[in-house]
């Protein structure tokens, strides 16, 4: 008999509830959620200011993209009040993947250009075309047009060769768009050098190459500002966010790109979302970063950051920026036995990664180290 529900691998846990930092399991065991599914859950689980912002919500049922709804207005001006200048303009999505085509489409309105540069087996989303991005599962889904995708390898030593590479391949003048995590999250958490970032945006703003930051993860305090990219000092031509946008209370994501980028797309039915910001997501999303404003997540990220880095540091070499951390593991099961010991966290291949709550408690943080340093080796 065929499984209702489809699933590509076993799941880890039954999920019965969640509560702040704590997942819950069938059995009723506490999980302390070092995970948040990737980055989502900034705000924590069953945050009572988000809960009644949905209980209280008397809005339409829906709305066609083409109406006007007032609260995507107000949504809009919010995200880029938190841009580095007001140029900027929204495209609404329902979540990472969507926002990240939309960004593709948005550079290719605009330069009419056919290739990308991102790096190889990063991660940017499920539809094809992200995927093609950078090669993944392209034995399972290929062949991709090889020929449009420029794939870079990241590793801590050899930043400059890769900084070469990438600006040789933008001076060409054929290139679309750049596109890259802040901070890598899905290669294990690898923060590039800001010598990196500064060469390849000057090579694109000299070339008229669009560079998009994919803050989906690293997005709204998560690692220690409210986008990865104020680390480095750069002005990106399209944001793309997600996850965190709603702390998990909704599906929802955007594109947020520079205004005279976002012209190129002003024709007849450029782009169509039909659940793009539905009125329930929107008051989610708001409720969201006046939270996160509000009880200053952004400086609880940073101060926890430096504090669970440093613990960290006394076994092994963390990587990251504020709550985003990741660090090398010899134990192939790290998570598998973190989890026995009642600890969810990430895994990419030898590296472990931590996104905890924004506002995790100091003794949660060392409960967390404690069960790490049993099982990193």
């Amino acid at each position: 008999m065929a499984e209702y529900l489809f699933r590509d691998s076993p799941a880890l846990l039954e999920v019965t509830g969640a509560k702040s930092s704590c997942v819950i399991g069938k059995n009723g065991k506490k999980y302390l959620d070092f995970n948040t599914g990737w980055g989502i859950g900034n705000s924590g689980w069953s945050n009572a200011s988000i809960k009644l912002a949905i209980k209280s919500f008397n809005g339409p049922a829906y709305v066609a993209p083409y109406y006007y709804y007032a609260r995507w207005e107000e949504l809009a001006k919010k995200l880029v009040l938190l841009m580095p200048n007001r140029n900027y303009s929204c495209f609404r999505a329902t979540g990472g993947t969507e926002a990240v085509e939309i960004a593709l489409k948005i550079s290719k309105a605009f330069n009419k250009r056919e290739k990308f540069v991102a790096f190889d087996n990063a991660y940017h989303g499920q539809s094809l075309a992200c995927m093609a991005l950078v090669g993944l599962h392209k034995d399972k889904f290929g062949p991709y047009a090889e020929n449009s995708c420029i794939r870079l390898q990241a590793s801590s030593s050899e930043w400059e060769q890769t900084t070469l590479q990438t600006v040789e391949a933008i001076e060409k003048s054929d290139v679309c768009a750049f596109i890259s995590e802040p901070i890598i999250c899905n290669l294990g958490v690898i923060v590039p050098p800001i010598s990196f970032f500064k060469e390849v945006k000057k090579a694109c703003e000299k070339t008229g190459t669009v560079f998009i930051m994919d803050e989906v993860i690293t997005g709204f305090g998560r690692t220690g500002k409210w986008f990865g990219f104020e680390h480095f000092g750069i002005e990106p031509d399209i944001i793309t966010i997600a996850k965190a946008f709603s702390s998990g209370y909704s599906a929802i994501g955007a594109a947020i790109a520079k205004a005279k980028i976002a012209e190129a797309m002003r024709f007849d039915f450029s782009n169509y979302s039909s659940f793009g910001w539905h009125p329930l997501s929107v008051e989610t999303a708001i409720a969201n970063i006046d939270y996160v404003k509000k009880n200053c997540l952004v400086k609880k990220s940073e101060k926890s950051g430096e504090f669970l880095t440093e613990e960290l540091a006394k076994f092994c070499k963390p990587e990251g920026k504020g709550l985003c951390i990741g660090f090398e593991s010899k134990n192939p099961g790290i998570k598998k036995n973190c989890l026995k010991d009642g600890l969810i966290i990430a895994q990419f291949e030898n590296r472990a990664m931590l996104f905890p709550p924004l506002e995790i408690e100091k003794n949660e943080m060392n409960k967390a180290v404690k069960i790490i340093k049993k099982n990193i080796c």
